[in-house]
């Protein structure tokens, strides 16, 4: 089953794409189909992050929740993400591991229409840990 995928890269521009490999903290790089079916591949040092979608448009109009609540994830610790053009997330996240090209977090709100998301690690990342 192919995972529906958000490339959002370093220079501001973005992705819709899917995959049928599944992703791995360990990958350098990524490869991916785009929505022609055309195959691209991008080394990991482009990306900001990679957002796992549950659907590509999402819904304009839904506002997700920051906080922690009924339905959210249970396991890992919460942290607040800080990218270099000034996006800042939050969700948890099981395994930092430093020999990871990065590390997954999950979103606080369940209804959120990204499932997880795909930290790519970088020198201007900022990862602050959030009191539970």
């Amino acid at each position: 089953m192919a995972e529906k995928l958000i490339l959002r890269k370093r220079d501001g521009s973005m992705l819709r794409c899917t995959s049928r490999i599944p992703f791995s903290a360990a990958f350098h790089k990524i490869t991916v189909l785009d929505q022609d079916g055309k195959v691209l591949k991008f080394p990991l040092s482009e990306l900001k992050a990679i957002f796992f979608v549950k659907d590509f448009d999402g819904n304009p109009h839904y506002k997700a929740g920051r906080e922690f609540g009924e339905g959210s994830p249970r396991a890992g610790r919460i942290f607040s993400v800080a990218f270099h053009d000034g996006e800042v997330i939050k969700g948890r996240v099981l395994n930092l591991a430093e020999e990871n090209s990065g590390f997954f977090l999950y979103p606080a709100d369940p209804l959120d229409n990204n499932e997880k998301v795909f930290i790519v690690r970088s020198d201007d990342l900022r990862v602050t840990p959030e009191p539970e």
